[in-house]
């Protein structure tokens, strides 16, 4: 399936979470050139944020790769990107690629992308995204766009979104848009490329969204 869109529309053993975290009128910039987040084993937790920026705060991030991992029986995996929660908020993420990866059995993987709440403003400019997984029993989702609650406001800006995933009685989901609750979202893709292979795999793709 193949997309060209133009849409307005306890961690238990790793958490890499708020990678720029401003509040109240404060200000963070970062600049990464590798971000490696790397889990394997049973029961385990993974999750990331990057941009942040609460009550007012705000962010720069700049990082030219970013890797998620994890591998392994039971494990839960995350990542959102965007950020940017209340009025005044502002957060401005720029990525060269984003690759997050999951294989074993009964995982759920997890990313969001643009974000933006209760008011905040996210810019989000990433050249490549790619979300993988493997194995048996699992669970992939991606949104995107996101943008929740009056005065939320995210821009997206993507190169190329590749999901993918294989195995068997697996779920896979895109959705693209969003925005709900009164927030807007502005949404720019060059292609997206959403692959699955197996047996009794489920695979869904919304792209409009706004509710």
């Amino acid at each position: 399936m193949k997309f060209t869109a133009k849409i307005i529309a306890i961690a238990v053993a790793a958490t890499l979470s708020s990678v720029a975290a401003a509040q109240s009128g404060s200000q963070s910039k970062v600049e990464l050139q590798n971000l490696n987040q790397t889990q394997s084993g049973l029961l385990n937790k993974q999750e990331m944020d990057l941009g942040n920026a609460k009550a007012g705060g705000k962010s720069n991030v700049n990082i030219q790769n970013v890797n998620q991992k994890q591998s392994g029986l039971l494990n839960q995996q995350k990542m959102a990107i965007g950020n940017a929660a209340g009025a005044g908020s502002e957060s401005k993420v720029t990525v060269g690629t984003v690759n997050q990866t999951q294989s074993g059995l009964l995982n759920k993987q997890d990313m969001k992308l643009g974000n933006a709440s209760a008011g905040g403003k996210s810019n989000v400019d990433i050249k490549n995204v790619n979300q993988t997984q493997s194995g048996l029993l699992n669970e992939q989702k991606m949104a995107v766009g996101n943008a929740s609650g009056k005065g939320s406001e995210s821009k997206v800006v993507v190169g190329t979104i590749n999901q993918k995933q294989s195995g068997l009685l697996n779920k896979q989901e895109m959705n693209i848009g969003n925005a709900s609750g009164g927030g807007k979202s502005n949404v720019n893709i060059k292609s997206v490329n959403q692959t699955q292979s197996g047996l009794l795999n489920e695979q869904k793709a919304n792209i409009g969204n706004a509710q």
